[in-house]
């Protein structure tokens, strides 16, 4: 977790004005100066804090305001500065490592794709698919982040002390209250710590990006009022988190037919939704239709992965040779056909986001044509680094057809055949969509997690 990070990052990296980026500099290191002689034992974590923001100063986080306002010059000079402190202050290897990280990121292909979007040479962006560990994907240009149940299950593993801790403070702000009252808040107060993280993206960006995504209670999936309540209390939570201020939240409903009159419901209220446990082009079809009257940006996930899996499991118990291999252009047929019916109706204001990410294959096929809508990934930062590893080309591959030779193993894949139909072949109906194994698979692991949480509050 790095909120104490996050509360001396944001007034150097989102200054006001150039005055300000210099106040902001000069004030920050003689606090940690003043710091680390009050508490010599946290020397190390308050020169790590220094060069955390000479890296932050190097990375995609002074795209957003520093650079338009004080120069990349100047800016470099605030990292140098910062980086001498630490060294000064007998941080040697806390700089060297910054420096090293300081090169990463300037040889990334992540933050190239960032770059180029910001150009208008590319047109994907992408976001930070975890409860934690933000810093390094802001640091290559993720502009939101994602949760789901599953994602606080993570959080509680990776900070199990600091979760009871939110458990003790929930139940003595809600006594009284459900445990699924008190489950909800859970998601609220983990939320938070990326939302006051992302709230400068968010006001940079207009409120387009810098969102926390809020996924509503799976165990409600066919219930529609309750979708609407969650959200609607999920609102109201996050506004007095964050002391008053507009939620920067995205709210998560699933792709199912009791979440259309819903999301009719919300958008009227002016809320951005998301719709979850997305798999094929009919689902993003059906709620383009509904999103598409919304007045900000809508979203529709594509979860590949889980696709291409379900599809690798199918072809290989018909005994298909290489049957992972060729699955793993199904979710790249399905993206491709979907996002070019949805540019075909005009559906501007919607992008389809990727999640489920297994590897840099998925990030090559949802690299979007410049004048369309932005194509959007939501993955880890470790995911990132692989297509750094192995990086692909920074170009659009929308208009390319699936090869021959894998459509046609593909297509004696039922998981196959109903992802990629539209709502007029009829192969998937919203009733078989709950018996659909990709659906399955991943609702089940939702409704287990949960469950979960709100256990821990009985």
């Amino acid at each position: 977790m790095d909120q104490f990070l996050t509360a001396k990052r944001n007034p150097v990296l989102f200054p006001k004005s150039a005055a300000d980026f210099t106040a902001n500099t000069t004030s920050l290191k003689a606090e940690l100066k003043a710091l680390i002689a009050d508490n010599p034992d946290s020397r190390n974590f308050y020169l790590k804090t220094a060069a955390d923001i000479a890296i932050d100063l190097r990375s995609y986080l002074s795209e957003w305001v520093l650079t338009s306002l004080v120069g990349k010059d100047a800016v470099l000079a605030a990292s140098d500065d910062l980086l001498a402190f630490v060294k000064e202050s007998g941080g040697d290897d806390l700089a060297a490592a910054a420096e090293k990280e300081i090169a990463a990121i300037a040889a990334s292909a992540v933050k190239m794709m960032c770059d180029m979007t910001k150009a208008g040479e590319a047109n994907t962006v992408w976001g930070h698919d975890y409860a934690s560990g933000l810093t390094a994907s802001l640091r290559k240009g993720a502009r939101w982040v994602t949760s789901n149940p599953c994602k606080i299950q993570l959080f509680k593993k990776d900070y199990p002390a600091y979760y009871q801790e939110l458990v003790a403070e929930i139940k003595r702000e809600n006594a009284g209250a459900s445990s699924s009252v008190m489950a909800a808040q859970m998601f609220t107060k983990v939320c938070a710590i990326s939302a006051r993280a992302l709230y400068p993206i968010y006001e940079a960006t207009d409120r387009q990006y810098g969102f926390v995504c809020m996924q509503v209670d799976p165990r409600d999936i066919r219930d529609t009022k309750a979708m609407i309540r969650q959200a609607e209390f999920w609102y109201d939570a996050m506004r007095k988190e964050l002391g008053g201020l507009e939620p920067n939240v995205v709210f998560k409903l699933p792709a199912v037919k009791e979440a259309i009159p819903a999301a009719e419901a919300l958008l009227k209220k002016d809320f951005k939704l998301c719709m979850t446990l997305n798999f094929t082009v009919s689902q993003h079809l059906s709620f383009a239709e509904v999103l598409s009257k919304g007045s900000k940006p809508g979203y529709l996930v594509l979860m590949a992965g889980q696709l291409d899996d379900q599809i690798a499991k199918e072809l290989e118990a018909k005994g298909v040779a290489e049957a992972k291999e060729i699955a793993k252009h199904g979710a790249e047929a399905v993206m491709r056909k979907s996002y070019r019916l949805l540019a075909e109706k005009g559906y501007t204001n919607l992008s389809i986001m990727t999640a489920a990410v297994r590897g840099p294959w998925h990030i090559q096929n949802s690299m979007a044509p410049v004048g369309g809508a932005p194509a959007l990934i939501t993955t880890l930062t470790g995911k990132m680094d692989e297509f750094d590893a192995n990086p692909a080309p920074i170009a659009s591959v929308m208009d390319q057809p699936v090869k021959e030779e894998y459509l046609k193993v593909l297509m004696t894949s039922d998981v196959f055949n109903k992802a990629v139909c539209t709502p007029e072949e009829g192969l998937l109906t919203w009733e078989n969509l709950h018996e659909y194994p990709p659906f399955v698979a991943f609702y089940t692991q939702f409704v287990d997690a949960y469950q979960e949480v709100e256990d821990d509050f009985r």
